[in-house]
C-alpha cells in the first residue's frame, strides 16, 4: 500500500505477518533492484509527516500494475501530493528495466512533455488546441448546400422555359455564395473548418468570385428572358407587390456592384478603412437577397421544402449577424500592465486578464484587439503568453490610427482580446521536421515565442537597421548563431538571397515567412529560384 504524501504513522500501525512481508519483498526483489522493504516503509511515512519531497519507488509486477492502473507496459504513474485520486500518466520509459514506476512524492516544478517540443506540463498540448483546416471538408459542405437549388433544374417548366429556369437557379447559387461569404468573414463560424485563417480567406475569395458570375448571369438572362433593355436592370418600382420585390433585387445588384468595384478593381487605389466599410455592405445586401428571391417566389413557392431550406439558411445568416454583433461584448477583458518602446517604432504592450477568462495563444497565433467595445478590432500577432499568469506580450509597430490610440491608452485601461485565432506556426510545434524562420521587420513577433522553445530552429531578421531587431538579445542567446539578423553593428549587411537562405537547410524544411507583402513576395521568389517546394513555404502577410 503507497502512503500519501501529508499522512503520518502508516508505517507505526499495524503491520501484516513476517511471512506475508517476505513474500512482497521476494515479489519485489524479482522485478526491480533489492531494497530494504522495512527502509523503505520507513522513508515513506518520515517523508508523509515532513508533508513533501519523493519518497523511494515501490515495483510493482509490470502486468499487475498495468492491469489495476489500465495503463500499457512501460509508462510511469504520477501520484502528486494532495489530491484523493492522484494518479497521472507520465509518457516515457522506466528507470528499472520490468515494472511501470509508481512514484509517490511532489510533481517537478519543470518537465517537458514529449507530445510538444519546449511544452510545459500543464499547458495545453499543440494537437489539442489547434486544428488545421481540411479544404476538402469546407468545400464538401460547399457542394452540399447547393444540391438543393440544382432541383429546378429538372423542372424548367416552373419558370416557363430553360432560359427563366437557368436565371432562377444562378440567382439562388449566386445568393447561396454570398451566404458563404458572410459565414466565412464570421471568425467563430471560420473555427468549424479549421484554425488556418488564410485558407480560409482563400476559400472567400473563390467564393467571391464565383458568386459575383452567378450574381451577374441572373438579371442578364432575366432580361434576356423578358425581352427587357438595360433600364430593366436599374429601374426601380415600389408601386406594387411583385415590382417591389424585383426593386430590391436591383437594389442588391447595385451594393453587389459597389461591393464588387471596391474588392477588384479599386482595393489597390481604395485606402483600407474604405475597402472594410465597403464590405459592410454585405449583410443588407444578403439581406435583400432573402427577401427578393422569397418574394418572387418562381421556385421557393411551388417547392415547399426549397423555400423551407430558404428560410433555415436566412436564419442562419441572421444568427452570424446577431453574433458578430454581440461578439464584442463576450470577449475576455484584459488591462495594460505595462507599455515599454523599444525602438523608434515599435511598442511593447503587456496585458494581464481581467477575470477568470484568459486567452492562451500558442507561438504564431494571433489576437483581435480593440480598444473599445465600439472600436475596430485589429489582429496582433502574440510575442509570447505566460502560461501561469496568462499575461500577453504584443509588439507593435506604429502604423495607422490604432496603434496612435494604443500608445494613448494608460496602465490598467481596459483592451479586449479576442481569440486565439491561426495556425502559421503549427508545422513548426509539432518539432518533426526542421524549420527556417523568416521575418521581415516587426514581422517577427510570431517567431520569437516559437524559438525560445524550439532552440534548434534557424532564424532570418531582415531589418532597417540594428535597432529595429526587437528581441535580438534573447533571440541571439536561445539560438546563438541560429538567429542571423540583416543589419548588425559593425558587419556589412546581408542579402537574404534564395542561396542564403537554403544555405545547410535539408531538402525537408519548410520555410515560415513573416512580414509586408512585399517581403513576403521577394522570399517567395528567391526560394523558389533554389528550387524549394510551394508547399513547402507557409507565409502570413501584415497588412493595415
Amino acid at each position: 500500500m503507497l502512503a500519501r504524501p501529508g499522512r503520518a504513522g502508516l508505517a507505526d500501525r499495524g503491520r501484516a505477518p513476517a511471512h506475508r512481508r517476505a513474500r512482497r519483498g521476494d515479489r519485489a526483489s524479482r522485478v526491480g533492484p533489492a531494497r530494504g522493504r522495512r527502509d523503505q516503509q520507513r522513508r515513506t511515512a518520515e517523508l508523509g509527516r515532513r508533508g513533501g519531497g519523493a519518497a523511494a519507488p515501490h515495483h510493482r509486477p509490470a502486468h499487475r500494475a498495468a492491469r489495476r492502473l489500465r495503463l500499457r507496459p512501460g509508462h510511469g504513474v504520477l501520484l502528486r501530493p494532495g489530491r484523493r485520486r492522484g494518479l497521472r500518466q507520465v509518457p516515457g520509459r522506466p528507470r528499472h528495466g520490468g515494472g511501470a514506476r509508481v512514484a509517490v512524492g511532489a510533481r517537478p516544478r519543470r518537465r517537458l512533455d514529449r507530445r510538444g517540443p519546449g511544452r510545459r506540463r500543464g499547458e495545453p498540448p499543440v494537437r489539442g488546441r489547434v486544428r488545421p483546416l481540411r479544404p476538402g471538408r469546407l468545400w464538401a459542405a460547399v457542394a452540399v448546400s447547393a444540391l438543393p437549388f440544382c432541383y429546378p433544374l429538372a423542372r424548367a417548366d416552373l419558370a416557363g422555359g430553360p432560359v427563366p429556369a437557368v436565371a432562377g437557379v444562378c440567382g439562388l447559387l449566386g445568393g447561396l455564395a454570398l451566404w458563404w461569404q458572410v459565414a466565412l468573414g464570421a471568425r467563430q463560424a471560420a473555427r468549424l473548418f479549421g484554425a488556418d485563417r488564410g485558407r480560409i480567406l482563400t476559400a472567400h475569395a473563390w467564393l467571391g468570385s464565383g458568386g459575383a458570375f452567378l450574381v451577374l448571369l441572373h438579371p442578364l438572362l432575366e432580361a434576356t428572358a423578358e425581352l427587357r433593355g438595360p433600364d430593366y436592370l436599374v429601374a426601380v418600382d415600389f408601386t406594387w407587390v411583385e415590382s417591389t420585390y424585383t426593386s430590391l433585387g436591383r437594389l442588391a445588384l447595385l451594393m453587389f456592384l459597389a461591393l464588387w468595384l471596391t474588392s477588384t478593381l479599386l482595393r489597390a487605389a481604395a485606402r483600407h478603412r474604405v475597402w472594410r466599410y465597403a464590405h459592410y455592405l454585405s449583410y443588407p445586401l444578403v439581406a435583400l437577397v432573402f427577401l427578393h428571391a422569397d418574394g418572387i417566389g418562381t421556385f421557393l413557392g411551388a417547392v415547399p421544402w426549397l423555400r423551407a431550406y430558404w428560410l433555415a439558411l436566412a436564419a442562419a445568416f441572421g444568427a452570424v449577424t446577431l453574433w458578430r454583433l454581440l461578439a464584442p461584448l463576450l470577449v475576455p477583458r484584459y488591462r495594460l500592465a505595462a507599455a515599454e518602446r523599444v525602438s523608434g517604432a515599435v511598442t511593447v504592450y503587456r496585458l494581464a486578464p481581467r477575470g477568470r477568462r484568459r486567452v492562451r495563444p500558442l507561438p504564431g497565433q494571433f489576437c483581435h484587439l480593440r480598444t473599445s467595445v465600439l472600436s475596430r478590432s485589429h489582429p496582433l500577432s502574440a510575442v509570447r503568453s505566460d502560461p501561469e499568469t496568462a499575461e500577453l506580450v504584443f509588439a507593435v509597430r506604429d502604423a495607422g490610427s490604432f496603434t496612435v490610440r494604443l500608445r494613448r491608452l494608460r496602465p490598467g485601461a481596459t483592451v479586449l482580446v479576442d481569440g486565439p485565432h491561426g495556425a502559421f506556426t503549427r508545422e513548426a510545434q509539432l518539432g518533426g521536421e526542421p524549420a527556417v524562420l523568416i521575418a521581415g521587420g516587426i514581422g517577427v513577433t510570431p517567431f520569437v515565442d516559437l524559438a525560445l522553445r524550439r532552440p534548434d530552429v534557424t532564424l532570418f531578421h531582415a531589418v532597417a537597421s540594428p535597432a529595429d531587431a526587437v528581441f535580438a538579445p534573447e533571440l541571439r542567446r536561445a539560438l546563438g548563431e541560429r538567429y542571423v539578423p540583416s543589419r548588425r553593428d559593425g558587419v556589412p549587411p546581408e542579402r537574404f538571397t534564395g542561396a542564403r537562405l537554403t544555405r545547410g537547410a535539408p531538402a525537408r524544411a519548410r520555410y515560415f515567412v513573416c512580414g509586408s507583402p512585399r517581403f513576403v513576395a521577394g522570399i517567395i521568389r528567391e526560394l523558389r529560384s533554389r528550387g524549394v517546394p510551394r508547399d513547402r513555404v507557409l507565409t502570413e502577410r501584415f497588412e493595415w
